[in-house]
């Protein structure tokens, strides 16, 4: 019952991509507000933890940041207040305004009640002589999808009808630094978990190209990390990007749907002077109610929930793992897994690291359950005998949508009356539709019958086999 496929004109993907993302919605479909959290650890000093001379931390409460979003990005900090710190070139500034920052400090102007300081970026070696930290920092979250709308138009739609998307990355950092020198750091999503349910709907009137990009749901959290009385400022994002492209060409109405669950544990680790990718992966995918074939479909849909981690503003290591499952016109569903990792974490420059697993692709071909034949026309003509009838039999295959199948051997044979027919075995057109021409036999019998059966490639009689149809 089940068949190998390669060729597949459909995907719908659910993927955890921790990447940063920038995304354009289009055909008038609109993203939710961001709601944003934030997580602050008690202050605690561990007796291993020594910090470097200079190291400033900027207490927002007294010095007011007045410094534009421009300016920022040129390394230009200016603050406001009373009881500002006597900064020189080199000292380090730790932020906690937004994502958080950490600067080197290469020139200073000073007036009263204010201080400009030109900065450039620094590193986790500048502020620590020596430390071993430990900390969790991530965001998890359960996404109902609703009836979150892919792409609309007057003629076609793409929804995601319901279900949801569980994420529980569980991201883990750990820092070492000895003599003033990182000698071992490691983010790793341990023993993650990504499980969805997803409904689908597919649905068009007529033919209709398809192309849109919408975010739904973006989210995200910060955690402030108190090392002493020195904050590490961690920004977790997560969003769930749609994206629908292709076309349909043909009246079209499927609802695909399936689950999926997945573990993993994937990041990057630095130590004895290297880095490493980490990967494990398992997953499981099904079918929760069978895919009917569906005529002049040819769609990308997606939906991916995408995560980046950032200290002080900066990405840290960032790894893509995508789950793909692919739906073909006819038959079929795959799986496909794929990780690469590639960051700089601080200054740090990581090497890209990839694998790739493919799973097999296992086909579901058409059974009788989800094909029809009905007939079309020619039924109940007058003919004379030994002649052919003036219009031909016409019978349709179609799925349990309406839309006609091609490829389905449909046979014509004469049960009473002796005549016979031009084809007695025909494959249905793109529309699903078979046809032959009736001679009509013995004059004597005064109902002349022509018995219709369609089959499968499998041999499965289709729904409404055998069909009659009568001459008189």
């Amino acid at each position: 019952m089940s068949t190998m496929k390669k060729n597949i004109s459909s995907i719908f993907v659910v993927a955890l991509a921790a990447v940063v993302f920038a995304f354009a919605s289009c055909n008038k479909l609109s993203t939710q507000t961001v709601a944003t959290t934030t997580t602050t650890t008690q202050p605690t000093t561990p007796d291993s933890v020594v910090l470097k001379p200079g190291v400033i931390v900027i207490d927002s409460t007294q010095w007011l940041l007045a410094s534009t979003a421009s300016q920022i990005s040129q390394g230009t900090y200016t603050y406001f207040g009373n009881n500002l710190p006597a900064f020189i070139p080199n000292d380090i500034i730790v932020g906690m305004t937004g994502e958080g920052y950490l600067r080197k400090v290469t020139s200073v102007t000073s007036q009263a009640g204010q201080v400009t300081l030109t900065t450039t970026p620094a590193k986790l070696e500048d502020v620590f002589q020596q430390a071993n930290i430990n900390f969790a920092a991530g965001i998890s979250n359960t996404f109902d999808l609703g009836n979150s709308v892919l792409f609309q138009d007057g003629v076609a739609s793409v929804k995601a009808t319901g279900g949801s998307i569980n994420i529980f990355p569980n991201w883990n950092f750990n820092m070492q630094f000895q003599n003033g020198t990182m000698t071992g750091f490691s983010a790793l999503c341990q023993n993650g978990t990504l499980n969805a349910n997803v409904q689908m709907s597919v649905a068009a009137s007529s033919a209709e190209n398809i192309n849109s990009s919408v975010v739904l749901n973006p989210i995200s959290n910060r955690t402030i990390v108190w090392i002493g009385q020195l904050p590490i400022v961690v920004t977790t994002y997560l969003s769930y990007v749609a994206n629908v492209s292709g076309n349909v060409t043909a009246l079209t109405n499927g609802t695909p749907s399936f689950t999926t669950s997945d573990n993993y544990t994937l990041g990057d680790v630095y130590s004895a002077g290297g880095w490493q990718g980490v990967y494990n992966f398992s997953h499981t995918a099904s079918l929760t109610n069978s895919i009917p074939p569906l005529a002049g479909f040819n769609l990308s849909c997606s939906i991916a929930p995408q995560m980046v981690q950032k200290i002080y503003g900066v990405v840290c290591p960032t790894a893509t793992f995508s789950l793909n499952t692919l739906e073909n016109t006819t038959d079929g569903y795959t799986e496909q897994q794929i990780f690469n990792v590639s960051a700089n974490v601080l200054g740090y420059s990581i090497p890209d690291n990839s694998q790739t697993w493919n799973t097999d692709t296992v086909g579901m071909q058409a059974t009788a359950t989800n094909l029809t034949l009905t007939k079309t026309s020619g039924d109940g003509q007058h003919g004379a005998a030994f002649e052919y009838l003036g219009a031909p039999l016409v019978v349709q295959v179609t799925d349990n949508t309406g839309v006609g199948q091609a490829g389905v051997t449909v046979y014509f044979t004469v049960t009473s009356g002796g005549g016979s027919v031009s084809l007695a075995s025909v494959l249905t057109n793109a529309n699903g539709y078979a046809q032959t021409n009736w001679l009509i036999g013995d004059p004597s019998v005064s109902s002349q019958k022509v018995q219709v059966v369609a089959r499968t490639s499998a041999g499965a009689q289709v729904n409404g086999s055998p069909l009659t149809f009568t001459a008189l």
